[in-house]
């Protein structure tokens, strides 16, 4: 009788104890996972720079195509991560031509590459092989993060491209209230020449480390202890080992581009102020009049959802739509909630602007709201 007692007391305890060496086990010999395997094929390529086009499961997809800008750091196959939280399949099952740009892995010799060559260079020879291979004249963008950027930029200096602009937790307004990375960087105690100067092109670690320290207990002790906790949950494992491979697949960022973004950017503020000039050029946000749709994360403690709303008081589109979601900057991507909600009005919201095939495009127009007139 006493030795069952003593069995049943030890129980949980048992239990929690093979939690956690499964846990370890885990973190000792990680699992081999697949990421990125919607099927795709490499249409153009430019130094480090190459446009995937995802095979379409629909016989006539819709037109114009879309063109996903995605960030320069990172791979983007987090867009890609599993089949049942892509958001390239997402946008494919439901009829849209899907092209992104995979901005690779600059070498030593691109540290001198900034906001001209990849704003508008890269972006300009991607939309141009586009409009060429799908006989358009006009693509839909979509920027991810710093590809939101990017996109908004390339989007104000050639209106006539950009049929529709949807913008992606973007960090458009760098003073917009609740962004740490702006306090971080601010100019009187942080010079991004000094950066460039010690690294040339500014490593992945140095960039990691800054975002892992805008949430040090989830990035690191929390995410870990949920893993002792559902080391026998084989879907968690799976997902979760491949979010830790493609935070691990850091990208550097070219010297050049690293001190405009930072210089520019967060400290100077000049895209919302329409002062950003590109080669020359003004980009004058109010040349966006293409249809805008905003997606912001709620809970983005890397781009506060209103340094991407904050456009909105700038562009001249008449057709404007928001859409928010209650997590993080990284959920918007693979959260299962994005994937019940949130892409699939993404999808309408390409396909109601888009054109039949056999149909030529006819100017849009609809209330501020976004509903179509």
């Amino acid at each position: 009788m006493r030795r069952t007692a003593w069995a049943a007391e030890r129980t949980p305890r048992v239990e929690a104890f093979d939690h956690v060496r499964a846990g370890l086990e885990l973190l000792a010999n990680p699992p081999a996972v697949d990421v990125g395997t919607t099927p795709h094929d490499v249409v153009y390529e430019e130094d480090r720079v190459r446009l995937l086009h995802y095979r379409p499961v629909r016989k006539a997809p819709l037109k114009p195509p879309l063109l996903i800008v995605y960030a320069l750091i990172n791979k983007p196959y987090i867009l890609d991560l599993q089949p049942d939280r892509s958001v390239v399949r997402a946008l494919l099952t439901r009829g849209v031509d899907v092209y992104l740009i995979d901005w690779g892995t600059p070498s030593p010799g691109d540290r001198h590459l900034g906001l001209p060559e990849y704003a508008d260079g890269y972006i300009d020879r991607c939309v141009r092989a586009i409009r060429e291979r799908a006989g358009v004249d006009q693509v839909s963008l979509l920027g991810y993060c710093i590809g939101g950027f990017l996109a908004t930029i390339y989007a104000a200096l050639h209106p006539d491209r950009v049929r529709n602009l949807i913008l992606m937790a973007a960090p458009l307004d760098f003073h917009a209230d609740g962004g740490l990375l702006h306090r971080w960087t601010g100019p009187e105690h942080f010079d991004p020449d000094l950066v460039v100067e010690a690294f040339g092109n500014v490593p992945a670690e140095f960039l990691n480390g800054g975002f892992t320290l805008l949430d040090p207990l989830g990035n690191s002790y929390l995410k870990y202890l949920e893993l002792l906790d559902r080391a026998d949950d084989e879907a968690f494992v799976e997902m979760f080992f491949r979010m830790e491979k493609w935070l691990g697949d850091g990208v550097p960022l070219a010297g050049e581009f690293y001190k405009e973004f930072i210089r520019d950017g967060y400290q100077r503020n000049l895209l919302i102020q329409n002062r950003l000039t590109v080669g020359g050029e003004r980009v004058d946000l109010a040349k966006l009049t293409q249809p805008l749709l905003v997606v912001v994360a709620e809970k983005d403690h890397i781009v506060p959802p209103e340094s991407t709303r904050n456009l909105l008081g700038h562009a001249k589109s008449k057709d404007v739509q928001v859409l928010s979601m209650p997590g993080g900057h990284i959920g918007l991507s693979v959260g299962a909630e994005s994937h019940r909600e949130l892409w699939p009005k993404v999808a309408r919201w390409i396909a109601a602007r888009g054109v039949p095939p056999g149909r030529k495009a006819k100017a849009r127009r609809t209330g501020k709201s976004g509903t179509p007139a």
